[in-house]
């Protein structure tokens, strides 16, 4: 269990997610990564992401130890702080802008959204949470490798954007009504603003968006493994209770990205 809550709490399962993520996405946009630039990336986005959740969190150590003096953060603080150290040291080491300096635009917009989340309260923004982080996972896992293999079509562009950001919507509503019971009512998220049930039908719709998308995009051998798999999801959405222990989200819901590029990648 100790094991399993530092992988969790580190942000070292949510991270390999944002990796294998953008594996996934070269592979269903037919630019499969060979052991170059492709995997260069995904490395990339795997130690940005670590780095970003992280810093958000050490950033706000303080307030954290107020109000959640037992959480893993504030009790490993020495072991956070190594973490970023760490992945910021990986990212710089990975990251793709010597080989597609195109990408710097995108790059530094999502560094904006990081800095924002930490200093300016964008988190705090009503109905603006779940947007941010669905853009900036499209951005990241969608639309950047695209850029980086050299695609020249806008509509695959488009559609590897439009397809991880109604997916990411869509597992990220459960986290909203995890913390329905916490979040200011300034906030206005999806739970607080139309109740858990209708979230969750909303959730359900971003999953059929995301997989009409993928249909769309011509997916046509994956198809089978992707409605395998947002099946799944909708399951792991449908049973989201604020009353679940916290691994139930961070662990099982999170997961979800990495059990689908399992059956995605390995099974097409």
């Amino acid at each position: 269990m100790k094991a399993l809550k530092f992988l969790v709490y580190s942000n070292s399962w949510i991270s390999l997610g944002a990796g294998l993520l953008t594996l996934l996405s070269f592979k269903i946009s037919s630019q499969n990564p060979d052991f170059g630039y492709g995997f260069d990336y995904a490395f990339f986005v795997f130690f940005s992401t670590l780095f970003s959740y992280n810093f958000q969190r050490v950033s706000r150590l303080k307030k954290i130890a107020t109000h959640s003096p037992n959480s893993w953060v504030v009790k490993n603080s020495i072991t956070a702080k190594i973490l970023l150290v760490i992945s910021l040291l990986g990212a710089i080491a990975f990251i793709p802008i010597f080989d597609a300096p195109f990408t710097l635009m995108w790059l530094i917009l999502l560094g904006v959204i990081s800095a924002g989340y930490s200093y300016k309260n964008f988190r705090d923004l009503p109905y603006v949470k779940i947007i941010l982080i669905a853009l900036s996972w499209a951005i990241a896992s969608g639309i950047i490798p695209m850029i980086i293999s050299g695609t020249q079509s806008l509509g695959i562009t488009i559609t590897s954007f439009g397809w991880i950001f109604f997916y990411i919507i869509a597992i990220t509503i459960p986290f909203d009504i995890r913390d329905i019971g916490i979040d200011e009512d300034s906030k206005k998220t999806i739970p607080q603003w139309v109740g858990i049930e209708n979230s969750k039908k909303i959730a359900y719709l971003c999953l059929a968006i995301s997989l009409l998308i993928l249909i769309f995009q011509g997916v046509r051998a994956s198809i089978i493994p992707f409605i395998t798999s947002y099946l799944i999801a909708a399951y792991l959405i449908y049973k989201s209770t604020p009353s679940r222990k916290d691994l139930y989200f961070s662990f099982l819901v999170d997961g979800h990205i990495i059990f689908q590029f399992m059956l995605v990648y390995f099974l097409c």
